[in-house]
C-alpha cells in the first residue's frame, strides 16, 4: 500500500498523487489513509512506548492536526488510560498559547482513545541545543524559549495544575522560535479539580529522573515550585548542552538531585552573564522555600539578566533570524496572569516530525 503524506490518499501502485503531485510512500501501517473521526492520517510524526502521533488532514479543506493514539497494550492499562484522558482534560482548562492545544478526544472503532490536537511544525528542544558544529545556541533564542515555558507553566499554576514531567523532549520550538509545552499526562491537580488528575500509587515515581526535583524523589509535596526546578534543569542544558546531574545509576542520579551542588554553568558557557546564571542556581536550589516562588518570577528574572545581551545573541533559536526587540519583546508579551499580552503572528500550527511520548 503507498499513501500520499500530503493528503492522506491511499493508492496500490507507487507513483505520484494526482491530487497534489507528492510521491506516494510506502507503508505496512493499517491506519494510514483511514479516517479517523474528520481527519484522515496521512504520515507518521512521531512514536513512542503510550503510542503514535499522526499527522491529520481534513479532506475538504485542507487543515491539518495531529492525532495521539494510544497503542492497544496501553489502552488495556487503566492507569496509562487515565494518565491519556487527563492529559486532555488539563490543557482544556489552561487554554494558553504557549501549550499545545487540545481539540478533541474519541476513541476508535476498536475502542483505543486518540486526542486531537493543534498541528505545530518545529523541533522539540533537545535537538536545538545539543552541542553540534554550528557553536553554543544564542542565549536570546534561549531565553525567548524559556520565559513562553513559564509563561505557559505559570496559567497553569494559577489554576492549580502543576506538569511534574518539563524537560526538551515535552518543548516544541517553532520555525520562529517560539515554544509550545506538550505533555500534561501526569499533571498534578489542586484538590478541587483531582477528579481530574491520574491517581498515583503510594511510592509511584512520576517524572523523567534527570528533571526531577527533590521533592518529587522523596515523595514530599509537589507544588508549582517543583515546575520551576524543572525549568532551572531545561535552561541549564539549553546553555551548557548537558544536564547538571548525571549518573551510573538510578540511585547515583537522584542522590545527586539531593545533595549534590551542580557545576556553575559559567564554566562550560564562558560568556554566560552572571545574572542568568543566578537565575539557574536559583531555579535548582534544593529547598523549594529557595527558589523563585513562582514560575512568573523566575520568567521576569532571566528576562532581566538577559537585557544586557549582545545583538547576536537574540537570534530564534530555531532557525538563524533575529527575535525583534530583544528583552523588551519578551517582557511585553507577558503579563501577571502568566498569559502573553499580544499574541505573536504565527500560522497554525502542529506537532513536529521527532515528536515521541
Amino acid at each position: 500500500m503507498f499513501v500520499c503524506a500530503e493528503c492522506g490518499q491511499r493508492h496500490d501502485q507507487p507513483g505520484y498523487c494526482p491530487a497534489d503531485g507528492r510521491a506516494l510512500v510506502p507503508t505496512d501501517d493499517p491506519l494510514l489513509g483511514t479516517d479517523v473521526g474528520r481527519y484522515r492520517l496521512a504520515a507518521l510524526l512521531g512514536e513512542g512506548g503510550m503510542g503514535r502521533v499522526y499527522l491529520g488532514v481534513q479532506p475538504a479543506i485542507g487543515s491539518r492536526v495531529a492525532v495521539k493514539i494510544l497503542s492497544d497494550q496501553c489502552a488495556r492499562d487503566p492507569a496509562l488510560l487515565e494518565r491519556f484522558f487527563a492529559e486532555a482534560k488539563a490543557v482544556n482548562l489552561i487554554r494558553h498559547e504557549s501549550i499545545v492545544s487540545v481539540l478533541d478526544l474519541a476513541r476508535l472503532d476498536d475502542g483505543r482513545p486518540y486526542i486531537v490536537m493543534e498541528y505545530v511544525e518545529g523541533s522539540t528542544l533537545g535537538p536545538l541545543v545539543r552541542p553540534g558544529s554550528a557553536g553554543p545556541p544564542p542565549l536570546g533564542g534561549i531565553v525567548q524559549v524559556i520565559t513562553e515555558v513559564l509563561s505557559a507553566l505559570e496559567a497553569a499554576h494559577q489554576i492549580g495544575i502543576v506538569h511534574r514531567d518539563l524537560k526538551p523532549d515535552n518543548i516544541i520550538v517553532t520555525g520562529e522560535g517560539h515554544a509550545k509545552v506538550l505533555d500534561f499526562g501526569i499533571a498534578k491537580l489542586a484538590p478541587g479539580l483531582s477528579h481530574l488528575s491520574p491517581r498515583t500509587a503510594t511510592g509511584a515515581l512520576l517524572g523523567t529522573p534527570a528533571y526531577m526535583a527533590p521533592e518529587q524523589i522523596t515523595a514530599g509535596t509537589v507544588d508549582p515550585r517543583t515546575d520551576v526546578y524543572a525549568a532551572g534543569i531545561v535552561l541549564y542544558e539549553a546553555v551548557t548542552g548537558r544536564v547538571p546531574f548525571d549518573g551510573e545509576t538510578l540511585f547515583d542520579l537522584m542522590r545527586q538531585h539531593l545533595e549534590a551542588a551542580p557545576v556553575p554553568p559559567s564554566r562550560l558557557r564562558p560568556d554566560l552573564p552572571p545574572a542568568l546564571e543566578q537565575v539557574i542556581l536559583t531555579a535548582l536550589e534544593k529547598a523549594p522555600e529557595r527558589r523563585f516562588q513562582s514560575a512568573m518570577a523566575m520568567a521576569e528574572a532571566a528576562s532581566l539578566a538577559a537585557s544586557g545581551l549582545p545583538p547576536d545573541q537574540w537570534r530564534a533559536l530555531s532557525r538563524g533570524g533575529a527575535i525583534t526587540g530583544g528583552r523588551q519583546s519578551i517582557s511585553k508579551r507577558l503579563s501577571p496572569s502568566g498569559r502573553r499580552m499580544s499574541p505573536s503572528r504565527q500560522p497554525p500550527m502542529s506537532i513536529g516530525h521527532d515528536v515521541t511520548y
